[in-house]
């Protein structure tokens, strides 16, 4: 490369940083100080671990001391914000009792960062692609930016199942959200993959050995199987419920109402000296 087009290069990449960074305060100074009230709302900053500030006791004979660390699953409505705590449990714990509103306003400040949002980056990498002709992980494309996505949780060899695939496969794709097949029971992932690709319902669907992990993370462990829950990129909770084919019009509805409307903002923030985000379960 000549010294002129290294000059070039240089100025425009230095152009394309500042723009983003000015883009990123703008959007910070445009957004208020975030509180545990407004916490559910500002689901864009929700950080993706968070700390317990004091010792908490979640239920009887269990104590989880002041600095335990998990990683967050979801903001909920009360106050209260879903934690895996690893080895320690998962539990919904109250905001006011972690370091969630403090890191929030930390990324929304740009001291902090945060890649993506925070149920994408859960997600992507885990997840297999039965509408290839190969098996293997979704590909790239497969996995671009979505604003939401529809979780099912069903055995895929239940007598129901081609039932509920076809109740659910217009709904593939709708408005970009992408359906996810949480597969409950023990199946080979090739199983699973000739399964979904024989009912023509080619959506992706998590690796065998982590799906019952994710499971009783996203839904009550106790939820009526099959299940669906609707949610939004960062992992807010827009509809869960037992699967049921009455549901099926409603589910669309909450979709369209939810993410019928304009095209969803990048959520990507940026950071003068970013600090790595640890890597999720």
């Amino acid at each position: 490369m000549t010294l002129s087009r290294t000059f070039l290069f240089l100025r425009s990449s230095a152009l394309v940083a500042l723009v983003l960074l000015l883009s990123s305060a703008a959007l910070a100074a445009a957004t208020p100080d975030i509180t545990a009230a407004n916490l559910l709302e500002q689901e864009r900053w929700w950080p993706y671990r968070a700390s317990l500030t004091e010792d908490w006791s979640p239920k009887e004979g269990v104590t989880l001391k002041s600095g335990t660390q998990g990683v967050v699953i979801r903001v909920e409505p009360g106050g209260l914000a879903r934690v895996d705590f690893s080895s320690d449990g998962k539990y919904s714990v109250p905001v006011a009792k972690t370091d969630l509103v403090q890191n929030a306003n930390r990324i929304r400040r740009g001291e902090l960062e945060k890649t993506m949002p925070n149920f994408t980056y859960a997600i992507t990498s885990r997840l297999l692609d039965s509408a290839s002709d190969a098996p293997g992980p979704l590909k790239p494309q497969g996995s671009q930016p979505r604003p939401g996505f529809l979780c099912v949780f069903a055995n895929p060899s239940d007598k129901d199942f081609p039932a509920l695939a076809a109740a659910l496969a217009p709904l593939q794709d709708r408005h970009d959200v992408l359906t996810i097949l949480f597969p409950v029971g023990d199946h080979k992932d090739r199983e699973v993959r000739d399964r979904l690709r024989a009912l023509n319902w080619r959506v992706p669907y998590l690796y065998n050995h982590l799906s019952e992990v994710y499971a009783v993370t996203l839904i009550n462990p106790e939820d009526p199987i099959p299940s669906v829950l609707l949610q939004t990129d960062e992992g807010r909770v827009i509809l869960n419920e037992p699967f049921s084919f009455d549901l099926v019009p409603r589910l669309t509805a909450a979709l369209d109402a939810t993410f019928g409307g304009s095209a969803p903002i990048a959520k990507t923030t940026s950071a003068p000296q970013p600090q790595q985000p640890e890597d999720r379960p």
